[in-house]
């Protein structure tokens, strides 16, 4: 019995001794004294530069990125998003080994597919290790964001559609993230909500029914806002809605008159889109010789006729024609009056800017008084200009008057103290007469002031005068 009482005291003494102990290395752990400075962790085995989790790139944007191990002796590998090696070190995309344990990843242009998660890994665990953790290890990752800036692809700036039809103006926006697109026309909004004339739709701006009053400039605008950047651009389309030929310059007179030695020029001025062809026909027959020049334009043909014999006279015929349409006009040229020249012509009155000009021609006997002469044109040019043209008077500037404006006749808007060479013809029905001789003048030095010069100060005056 007194054995078994001294086990038992000897084993609780061993207890309390090892209980102490352990109490006491627990003190010791708390207070810091005496205790060994904390293990710093190791440095993982893999590790990318730049480190980020996630990285963004616009479409066409160069990257590269690095992928370093701890050890130099591990052997490392890239997987793209859709788990395939990276293995070719020539191309779009590819990989390089710049030094022992650096393997780097090279976007030279990034594409929209290259979007998703890039890793790192190792050929294999050393120790044959297959636990789950030690893997993920062996693996650094990051995500390439990649979004494609805004543009229009091909979209035309410059289309057409036919009048009285629905129309579709074409504009193809691209990006990446996709842009929300709004229209304006002219410059102001278009609301397409709830709307019965315009609808949006993925590839451009649905209208119904179109008319020439829809023609103009549609700016395509396309626009967007991320968490991580904001941008907008836009481009402007010309509608242009193709009609058949029409009139737009009415005053065309059916009756026009010209003489033997003069000229005449005859208009034909219609729009159409696509822009009109325009023939001259004279007596149904095309132009021959060589008395005359046709001045096209976009909308209209002016032909001009050195009239050298009677036989120039009779019935001239512009046709108008687009695919859509065909217009004709006839324009009769008949014998007219030559119109005399004038009879005076000299300076009425003297100012620093310009001159006022007393010009008379004599009545036409034996003349309808819708042939009598109804006004003036005046050539000019100043005497440095004269000099440096050799003379030539098709360089002058003109003015025309008419008799339904007064009889006063200004020349304004000329240069203080200069000296001007001007010459003078009549008009009538039939074209100008010959040239009077030509006078010299010059405008004054001193500040000499017209009213009639400018007509709005002039209209002012006279209301105050009376």
């Amino acid at each position: 019995m007194d054995t078994l009482i001294a086990l038992c005291s000897l084993l609780l003494l061993l207890l309390s001794q090892n209980a102490a102990i352990l109490g006491q290395l627990d003190r010791t752990s708390g207070s810091g004294i005496g205790s060994l400075p904390p293990a710093t962790p190791p440095p993982p085995p893999l590790s990318l530069q730049p480190s980020t989790p996630s990285i963004m790139h616009f479409v066409n944007e160069s990257f590269i990125i690095f992928c370093q191990t701890v050890q130099k002796d591990i052997d490392t590998k890239w997987r793209d998003p859709s788990g395939q090696t990276r293995e070719n070190t020539k191309g779009r995309v590819h990989i390089e080994k710049k030094t022992t344990g650096l393997l780097a990843l090279v976007f030279e242009h990034i594409a929209l597919e290259d979007s998703g998660n890039w890793t790192c890994e190792v050929n294999g665990n050393r120790n044959g290790n297959r636990n789950v953790n030690v893997e993920r290890e062996f693996l650094a990752s990051f995500e390439l964001l990649v979004n494609q800036k805004i543009s229009f692809g091909k979209t035309e700036q410059v289309q057409s559609v036919r009048e009285g039809r629905d129309a579709m103006v074409n504009c193809f926006v691209e990006g990446m993230p996709a842009p929300e697109v709004s229209w304006l026309y002219n410059g102001e909004y278009i609301n397409t909500v709830n709307s019965t004339k315009h609808n949006r739709l993925s590839n451009g701006l649905y209208i119904r029914n179109v008319s020439q009053a829809d023609a103009g400039e549609y700016t395509c605008r396309a626009m967007r806002i991320t968490p991580t950047f904001s941008d907008s651009d836009q481009i402007t389309i010309l509608l242009r809605i193709q009609h058949k030929p029409h009139w737009f310059f009415n005053e065309t007179l059916p009756v026009q008159y010209a003489y033997v030695g003069g000229a005449v020029n005859l208009s034909c001025d219609a729009m159409g889109e696509p822009p009109p062809s325009f023939t001259w026909l004279h007596d149904n027959k095309g132009l021959l010789g060589f008395n005359h020049r046709i001045f096209v334009a976009d909308y209209g043909a002016t032909l001009q006729l050195q009239m050298r014999n009677s036989s120039q006279f009779g019935d001239y015929k512009c046709k108008v024609a687009n695919p859509l349409g065909i217009l004709e006009r006839v324009i009769k040229l008949r014998p007219g009056p030559k119109p005399l020249a004038p009879g005076r012509f000299q300076l009425k009155k003297l100012y620093t800017n310009g001159f006022e000009l007393d010009i008379q021609t004599p009545w036409m006997k034996n003349v309808s008084d819708e042939m009598q002469i109804y006004g003036y044109r005046v050539a000019y040019m100043s005497n440095a200009e004269f000099k440096f043209s050799a003379g030539n008077w098709s360089y002058a500037k003109q003015r025309d008057f008419s008799f339904h404006g007064g009889k006063h006749f200004i020349i304004p808007h000329l240069e203080t103290n200069t000296t001007y060479l001007m010459r003078a013809a009549s008009r009538n029905l039939a074209g100008l007469s010959d040239w009077s001789p030509v006078k010299m003048f010059t405008t004054a030095a001193g500040c000499s002031w017209s009213p009639w010069l400018y007509p709005v100060y002039g209209v002012i005056l006279a209301l105050i005068w009376t």
